[in-house]
């Protein structure tokens, strides 16, 4: 379990760590000197089972007292006898509160400064501020380090905590928060965290955000102790390989699966009760998440505003992506105040900045990942229309197999990382055939269709559609089944003349063909074209059309010389009959179609599909 001490400055936050562990969290030359801390300290006890993590208690460090605070902790807010409730004791309580922590204790420190009246009114104060808090009903301890006696009853209600600590985010795959990093001889990179969710084993590889960089853990030390896996919650320092200690600052993030950056996060902020003034649209903010520190400005819907203690949707726009999670916290303070704004949960976030924020559709998705869990969620997502399966999945953190048996509660059609529900797949398929119905004397390609129809599942939806013979498709193009090609005349006597003369497999250029009816080239390839748009012919090379029928029966020689033998330029000539250049161009066609790829002197049938 990981105790986050907080408090205002100066009153014994060190002290007590040192009393409970015997370990000075002051490492740094200028916090020894100056007697206050500035950047995170930390400490361990019972074989690193408890660990303690001491903020910076001073105004001027807040950035680095939020850096050590993770929802999944246990907090310890600290409080001098002698001064009581201080600024930075309500705005920590508040950071506390809005980073999600649910549980903890007061200890009051310094008792043996003050009389038994003075105790008793601090205690009263104590608990009119923790009042409306998670700390309600929480103990409070009374210390003095005069005293070593009076530690104990805190160390047993800590060890006590830790037994029935609870890891809600084991589940979910690994990441951790980098807040430090260095060099250690004859080990190399080591960096420390803490481990926001999920497992992390030496060997293993994990992804380094923002860089994407694949580093492998080399080893493993969890609460200051060696180890072979580090887990949620736990503090952790593991020695990396594959990447520079250059390359690597406080903010970063390791993670098992590959991170995302969003500039645009929708967050259910709450403005803190303390909060000096409305919060208005376009208001400038220092956002805080895990070890991260990043500036934005919170985006209101026309004409609102929020007033201290509210809370709202709003959306929050970043100077520079971050990596962040369904449910992730953020604090936020007030760019020229330097006073804490108040703290939001994440609800949805966008790669980059929209360009209509209200726009109807993203609301539609921003009110489905506003679901409690991902099972509700994805439920939304399919009655909205296309669902981005892995924009889903990363940002609910979901592992490989909560994932899986989340998709196999839905019949989906998928093509690559997108989604269909069945009563949408019908509705399109539906709407398509109709507008083919709508244009009887008209066939289509793809990019004809309704504007209404998703583009990333057209080429699906008309194969499907092929598939059961409601359409038929010849040379890019769709037709309703069995639809009679209505030709002007001057088409259907061109027709007459080459169709018989191009039913074979070396099919004779446009210049001999020119040259055989007595019709200038340019005209006959202009009429050609023509009966390409038709479906009737296909343009395979420049001067070079074929009957698509042609095509399908040479596609099948193709595919049964690729069955049993590499497929050559010399052996689909000597097979087929065709001469080598024509022969060129025809294998040039199949590989622009995807139906063939050239692997060296080689081809290999890359879509056996594209011509059935």
């Amino acid at each position: 379990m990981i105790v986050t001490l907080a408090g205002h400055v100066d009153h014994g936050k060190t002290s007590l760590v040192r009393a409970l562990s015997g370990v000075n969290t002051d490492r740094l030359a200028e916090e020894q000197k100056r007697g206050l801390t500035i950047d995170l300290g930390f400490a361990y006890i019972d074989d690193g089972q408890i660990g303690f993590v001491d903020v910076p208690g001073h105004q001027k460090f807040i950035h680095n007292m939020v850096a050590g605070v993770a929802a999944n902790q246990y907090a310890m807010l600290v409080i001098a006898a002698d001064d009581g409730p201080m600024p930075q004791s309500r705005e920590h309580l508040d950071i506390l509160r809005l980073t999600g922590i649910a549980a903890g204790c007061v200890v009051i420190t310094k008792s043996d400064r003050v009389a038994t009246e003075r105790l008793q009114q601090c205690s009263e104060e104590i608990q009119n501020l923790v009042a409306q808090s998670f700390l309600h009903d929480s103990p409070i301890f009374t210390t003095s380090i005069e005293d070593a006696a009076s530690y104990t009853p805190l160390l047993e209600h800590l060890r006590a905590q830790s037994e029935h600590h609870e890891n809600l985010q084991q589940q979910q795959p690994f990441r951790l928060a980098i807040d430090r990093s260095f060099n250690v001889k004859g080990a190399g990179v080591v960096i420390t965290g803490t481990a926001h969710s999920g497992t992390v084993n030496t060997e293993e590889r994990l992804h380094h955000y923002p860089s994407g960089q694949l580093v492998r853990v080399r080893g493993i030390r969890t609460q200051d102790q060696e180890a072979t896996a580090a887990q949620s919650g736990e503090r952790c320092a593991l020695n990396i390989a594959g990447l520079e200690l250059a390359d690597i600052q406080r903010g970063d993030w390791l993670t098992a699966t590959p991170p995302a950056g969003y500039k645009t996060l929708n967050l259910d902020l709450q403005v803190g009760e303390g909060f000096p003034r409305a919060v208005k649209h376009w208001t400038p903010v220092h956002a805080y998440h895990a070890t991260h520190h990043s500036q934005g400005r919170i985006a209101l819907a026309p004409g609102q505003r929020l007033e201290p203690g509210q809370t709202a949707r709003i959306d929050l726009v970043l100077e520079e992506p971050i990596y962040c999670h369904r449910n992730d916290r953020l604090i936020l303070r007030d760019h020229g105040l330097d006073t804490t704004l108040g703290g939001g949960t994440v609800i949805f976030a966008d790669a980059t900045v929209p360009h209509r924020r209200h726009d109807a559709t993203r609301q539609q998705h921003i009110n489905a990942y506003s679901l409690a869990n991902p099972k509700d969620s994805l439920s939304a997502l399919l009655q909205v229309g296309v669902t981005d399966l892995k924009h889903f999945r990363d940002f609910w953190h979901l592992s490989a197999a909560d994932y899986t048996t989340l998709l196999e509660k839905h019949t989906l059609h998928r093509n690559d990382d997108f989604a269909l529900s069945d009563e949408h797949w019908l509705a399109y398929k539906t709407a398509l055939v109709k507008q083919f119905e709508s244009q009887p004397d008209q066939a289509l390609r793809e990019n004809q269709l309704h504007s209404a129809i998703p583009p990333t599942f057209r080429q699906p939806l008309l194969n499907e559609l092929v598939n059961e013979k409601i359409l038929s498709h010849t040379g890019g193009e769709y037709r309703l089944l069995g639809q009679t090609i209505k030709l002007p005349d001057h088409l259907v006597k061109l027709w007459d003349l080459l169709e018989p003369v191009l039913a074979q497999n070396q099919a004779p250029s446009t210049g001999d063909l020119a040259k055989r009816f007595n019709i200038a080239q340019a005209n006959l390839e202009r009429g050609m074209n023509e009966l390409v748009k038709t479906g009737l012919l296909i343009n395979v090379a420049n001067h070079r059309y074929y009957l698509p029928n042609q095509l399908k029966e040479i596609a099948k020689i193709v595919q049964r010389m690729a069955a049993s033998e590499p497929l050559t330029v010399r052996g689909f000539r000597d097979e087929t009959g065709i001469g080598r250049n024509v022969a060129i161009e025809v294998l040039e066609y199949f590989d622009s179609k995807g139906f063939t790829r050239r692997q060296g002197n080689d081809r290999i049938i890359l879509n056996s599909n594209v011509f059935d």
